[in-house]
């Protein structure tokens, strides 16, 4: 990674020898990367404290109802609730975007590690890839293009460092930061994960659009792995 920041472990099995059993507060949107870094944490023993956040995007709803399909399948209580809609809707009301809170990983960690805190956790992991990390770089070259630095290397780092400060006894974890997308779908795979419980897109309609940024990085990634995706996840 650039600088040679070491964000994460580059395997199931890395993952699995860091560390004894804890309990670790997952930000799960329900998409791909939550769904299969859910998991990747049940199966090496630790105790996920799945967290879902509702922050006025279109596809919050979706989101929810995935995260609690995947925390149903996989034996767990309902996801807690980040309930930022107040917020979201502020912004909303300014800018019609599908995504409207701004930098909002660094929102939603800070709303994390308040739970962290509150449910004994010792870690928060994130499911960002290493597609994530060069998304901001491509923005960048758009003009007027939305930016996405709050998943870059250097954001990932620089939070390390605030809860150093913050809260030391908590860890953020980003173990599949050595991983592509098509990587993780198939750790997914290996793992038994149903993808047709996972969400991904940004119109939050019953099914995939199938044409937003999030639908078409989840069909290239479902292709580049290989895998075939459950029969009805688009609309066309």
């Amino acid at each position: 990674l650039e600088g040679g920041m070491h964000l994460g472990m580059a395997s199931a099995a890395a993952i699995e020898m860091a560390s004894p059993t804890r309990r670790v507060a997952l930000l799960l949107s329900g998409g791909v990367e939550s769904a299969v870094l859910l998991h990747q944490l049940k199966s090496f023993g630790h105790v996920p404290v799945p967290l879902v956040a509702d922050y006025a995007q279109r596809g919050a709803a979706m989101e929810r109802r995935a995260a609690e399909h995947l925390c149903r399948n996989a034996g767990l209580p309902p996801p807690l609730l980040m309930d930022l809609r107040a917020l979201g809707s502020s912004f909303q009301a300014e800018n019609r975007l599908h995504v409207p809170l701004p930098h909002r990983n660094l929102v939603l960690l800070s709303v994390a590690l308040g739970w962290a805190t509150q449910r004994k956790c010792s870690e928060i992991a994130l499911g960002l890839n290493k597609d994530d990390f060069m998304k901001d770089a491509e923005f960048a070259k758009t003009p007027g293009a939305v930016r996405y630095t709050t998943g870059t290397a250097a954001f990932v780092e620089s939070a390390r460092a605030v809860l150093e400060v913050v809260a030391p006894e908590v860890q953020l974890s980003v173990p599949q930061a050595e991983l592509t997308k098509a990587e993780v779908i198939r750790e997914g795979v290996n793992l038994g994960l149903d993808f047709s419980l996972t969400y991904s897109c940004m119109r939050g309609r019953d099914l995939h659009c199938g044409s937003c940024m999030q639908c078409q990085s989840r069909r290239r990634a479902f292709v580049e792995a290989g895998v075939v995706e459950p029969p009805g996840t688009y609309e066309k």
